[in-house]
């Protein structure tokens, strides 16, 4: 199954994630170590609640 990347939102299967971070009891997958950077910079900025898609565009 996939998971998106949260900094990218592209689609990608964790076993192929080029790294993983812990936040919050979540783990999070990243297509590439610039996206998990950037995640792990500010982590509030890509797990705030209006940044999760719910099939409404902003």
């Amino acid at each position: 199954m996939n998971v998106k990347d949260p900094v990218c939102g592209m689609e990608i299967d964790p076993k192929e994630a080029a790294g993983k971070s812990e936040y919050k009891g979540q783990t999070y997958y990243f297509c590439s170590p610039d996206c998990k950077k950037a995640f792990d910079k500010e982590p509030e900025k890509y797990v705030s609640p209006d940044h999760h898609h719910h099939g409404e565009h902003h």
